[in-house]
């Protein structure tokens, strides 16, 4: 089954509020995962929990690349190092734009000063590309492959 434009339409709806808002807490995590806060910072739920924001974005199980302008900052199979300069870069940047693209969700994510996070996936049965946690309690979640969906979560079980 592929991505279809109303899929992405769907999927539009659901990110759009997230835009205009500025990234904070950029964090690379294990392996090459990514996270992203936005909006206010919520409450934590216990002493050793991160703070988040009312948007929390997990890049997962994808492959990605993080750009500024028309050079590479880092990609995916980078040294730690590296990414973990790229992925400080994104911090304090107002995400301008979400964009999706068929077959497969790739996404590129467009922020101030010309800075991208390009995602693309690598899987098509097993393990979502990203997550966007919501500030209502619900997850984004998309992929493997085409799939997606949309259905409650509880974020300390998951971050």
């Amino acid at each position: 089954m592929a991505v279809t434009q109303t899929d992405i339409r769907q999927v539009q709806t659901l990110i759009d509020p997230i835009v205009n808002h500025k990234a904070w807490g950029a964090s690379l995590g294990i392996g090459s995962f990514i996270t992203l806060e936005f909006g206010n910072p919520l409450p934590s739920n216990g002493e050793h929990q991160r703070t988040h924001g009312e948007w929390h974005l997990w890049i997962y199980c994808c492959a990605w690349r993080i750009e500024e302008g028309n050079e590479v900052l880092a990609s995916s199979e980078d040294p730690r190092e590296k990414i973990e300069l790229a992925v400080k870069r994104l911090e304090g940047l107002a995400l301008n734009s979400i964009q999706l693209f068929p077959p497969a969700w790739d996404t590129i994510f467009s922020f101030d000063e010309q800075v991208f996070l390009r995602s693309f996936s690598i899987y098509s049965e097993e393990s979502e590309h990203w997550m966007l946690y919501m500030p209502d309690g619900e997850v984004l979640s998309v992929g493997p492959g085409s799939s997606w969906s949309y259905e409650s979560s509880a974020i300390a079980n998951h971050v």
